[in-house]
């Protein structure tokens, strides 16, 4: 059983992509053997308040097992410890997700210092979403560009205490994090080379990489197959396609 990290629900604007029903995704994940999968959903990204993409996305998948919910929160907004908690009373989550690029702060922001705080005292983990597209890739018009790596260095030296999550970084990202900072697991949508995952391993523990397919903006089976052909050993595989992500985010 795989275990997916970065799965997205909802339309997105620049790509003719299928507009999925939550046992529809659920299905097409099971195809590259995925069981359960963390969602966020995509209309979140383009909203300034996420909450009503929050609270369609519970709904969406209320009745579907196999998708585990990861609500997206915006810290520049006022109201950010409100939602946290209207979050946390709809659903069971392990996670919540953030999109600086997207909405508009830095991960330098003092403001993220109380909103660390309180997902801690929560007992939830933070993704960090670094991008959803390729950029060489994405719509002409849309000039947003990946979260920047000297943020996110200075964001996990600012709070060494706090592990992680980062969703979609290329893989030379990774590799220069992974030289200094401990502190972050990552997953391995966006990372391309040959033999992608043992790559990735010369330069990170194998209990810090998890599955991730970025669907439906990337191929499910082309990213289940990096991990799947990798000429790992079982137990290697193991951790990074289900194990760590069990662990991690507890369950």
């Amino acid at each position: 059983m795989l275990i997916d990290t970065n799965v997205n629900l909802g339309p997105w604007p620049f790509a003719p992509l299928p507009e999925l029903a939550a046992p529809q995704l659920a299905a097409r994940l099971g195809t590259a053997g995925i069981r359960r999968a963390l969602v966020s959903p995509l209309a979140a990204v383009f909203l300034p308040d996420p909450m009503p993409a929050n609270a369609k996305l519970f709904a969406a998948i209320r009745r579907t097992p196999a998708l585990l919910p990861v609500p997206v929160l915006n810290p520049a907004l006022a109201n950010w410890r409100e939602q946290l908690d209207r979050c946390r009373a709809a659903a069971p989550i392990r996670a919540v997700k953030l999109f600086p690029n997207y909405h508009n702060y830095r991960l330098t922001a003092r403001r993220l210092d109380d909103f660390m705080a309180a997902i801690a005292r929560a007992g939830l983990r933070l993704i960090v979403n670094v991008r959803l597209e390729d950029e060489r890739h994405r719509y002409f018009a849309l000039k947003i560009k990946g979260v920047p790596v000297k943020d996110i260095a200075r964001f996990l030296r600012r709070f060494p205490g706090q592990h992680v999550f980062l969703a979609g970084l290329y893989r030379p990202e990774l590799k220069q994090l992974a030289a200094d900072h401990k502190n972050f697991s990552a997953d391995i949508a966006f990372c391309e080379w040959a033999e992608t995952v043992k790559d990735l391993l010369t330069v990170m523990p194998a209990r810090r990489l998890m599955l991730g397919t970025n669907t439906p903006l990337l191929s499910t089976r082309a990213q289940a197959d990096k991990l799947r052909l990798a000429q790992l050993p079982a137990r290697t595989k193991a951790l990074i396609g289900t194990e760590n992500a069990r662990r991690f985010f507890n369950f």
